[in-house]
């Protein structure tokens, strides 16, 4: 774990706020990156205005991306902050969800099937004003079958994702550990470049890390992943929950698949 990463987690600690607490490594084209933590908060415990004030404070959040932030806080439900470190750099994504919304028209049968906003979320480093916007949209209440099909229409024309057939065996894995077990299905975006990706929230069908182990060995190997490393990676952390799965074609054009194992609940 990086310094970058202790620091977050003494912030966060000093802030004296229950969180939520998330690994995850990326398997990527000739790379492994197992240096990421993301923490989230429910807003009655850090509420947005003030915790986008922190991130301007301690993480250098771009003036303009605050102002993205802020317009949309109303609604958020929690918020969270990543960071990921690779070679020197390091990169924050704040996030805004709005689960709530989306909750609420469920239970009185009004939502319909069309997709809808479940994250906001802006990306930076520590220096400069630059920064990215992403949008993740969920598929409202899709079946496991459902969900093995969307991931399956995400494969660009004409080229093969095998990162999206490693998304698509472990739903159906988690499928068959626990049928029926409600997923979350969403589809993220950026402005400006190629990513076309989905992410797949799987804790409720109580997949381990071990039980993923072998699919990613595969797509590992296929991906010429370092292989010591990503072993190193899957033994050490094992028992932890599969959170979810993120995968598809990056802002790079590359395959890549994001896997992130639930360490601390975040508290309903």
């Amino acid at each position: 774990m990086s310094n970058a990463s202790h620091q977050l987690l003494q912030q966060a600690g000093a802030l004296g706020l229950p969180y939520g607490q998330e690994l995850s490594f990326k398997l990527l084209p000739g790379r492994l990156l197992d240096d990421r933590l993301l923490l989230g908060w429910q807003v009655r415990d850090f509420a947005p205005l003030r915790f986008i004030s922190w991130l301007e404070q301690t993480y250098g959040l771009p003036v303009q991306a605050a102002a993205a932030l802020r317009e949309r806080a109303p609604l958020a439900n929690t918020v969270g902050l990543s960071i990921e470190a690779e070679e020197g750099t390091v990169l924050y994504k704040a996030y805004l969800e709005f689960w709530e919304p989306i909750r609420a028209r469920m239970l009185a049968g009004t939502l319909g099937p069309e997709p809808q906003l479940l994250h906001y979320g802006v990306k930076w480093q520590a220096r400069g004003d630059a920064y990215a916007q992403a949008e993740y949209h969920v598929q409202p209440q899709l079946s496991a079958y459902d969900i093995v099909r969307r991931i399956g229409a995400l494969h660009p024309p004409g080229r093969h994702s095998l990162a999206l057939g490693t998304a698509n065996a472990l739903v159906q894995r988690g499928s068959t550990r626990t049928p029926g077990a409600p997923m979350l299905y969403l589809e993220a975006s950026e402005a400006g470049n190629a990513r076309s990706s989905c992410d797949i929230n799987l804790y409720k069908t109580g997949l381990r890390l071990e039980d993923a182990a072998g699919l990613l060995r595969e797509l590992g190997t296929a991906l010429a992943v370092p292989a010591a490393a990503l072993e190193a990676h899957l033994r050490t952390h094992a028992a932890l929950r599969v959170g979810h799965v993120a995968a598809g074609i990056d802002r790079h054009g590359q395959d890549f698949l994001s896997i992130y194992l639930g360490v601390r609940e975040l508290e309903a």
